[in-house]
């Protein structure tokens, strides 16, 4: 069997972010419970944390989730679920750094990136067009 790929549509690649983002949800929770925890423990009496703690705690729980998945060719949950894998133009894994730039351009260019997708031959997002990196969807044909 020879492997072949396509590009995934928009569609699909929203349906992957769908899955991915309930899964950081949890984690979100996860850590933001541990985290209480401890800074009530340590810290103060009360219950929630000052708002900059909470922002950088949801920041880093999801450029780490992002960053690990996406690095060394492995693959979020979505991502498997729906058979897409992320690759660079010259066929290489991402590497920790070029996951954490990738993750950077779609904080800032969240919207445009994915409507770009739409006017895009390869179905490339922005981020991904300025980082020289691909999605693509395995199919085996035989």
């Amino acid at each position: 069997m020879q492997n072949k790929f396509t590009y995934p549509g928009i569609f699909s690649r929203l349906m992957s972010f769908t899955y991915d983002i309930f899964l950081v949800a949890a984690l979100w929770f996860l850590f933001g419970f541990i985290f209480l925890g401890l800074y009530k423990l340590a810290f103060s009496e009360n219950d929630y944390f000052p708002p900059p703690f909470g922002a950088l705690i949801i920041f880093l729980t999801t450029a780490g989730y992002y960053m690990y998945f996406w690095s060394n060719g492995r693959n979020t949950l979505g991502m498997s679920t729906w058979n897409h894998e992320i690759i660079s133009d010259n066929k290489v894994k991402l590497t920790s750094e070029q996951a954490f730039k990738r993750f950077i351009l779609y904080l800032l260019l969240n919207v445009i990136g994915m409507i770009w997708i739409l006017f895009d031959k390869e179905n490339k997002c922005l981020p991904d067009r300025i980082l020289k990196l691909k999605i693509v969807k395995r199919k085996n044909a035989s």
